[in-house]
């Protein structure tokens, strides 16, 4: 899957991210790059949360 370092370089998880952080970082990442799927942990958790993770 090709990586989008552009995208990477401008949006760097913040340093210790709370989990709403990181879930929001990672469905910002699924829109601009496809080098990697959600984690399945956090995929879950967000189900938890109400969110929509996309498909991967």
């Amino acid at each position: 899957m090709p990586i989008n370092a552009e995208w990477h370089r401008a949006h760097r998880m913040p340093p210790r991210a709370t989990e709403l952080q990181r879930a929001q970082w990672h469905l910002e990442h699924a829109q601009h790059c496809a080098c990697r799927p959600i984690p399945p942990k956090l995929a879950a958790r967000m189900r938890e949360l109400g969110m929509t993770p996309p498909e991967s």
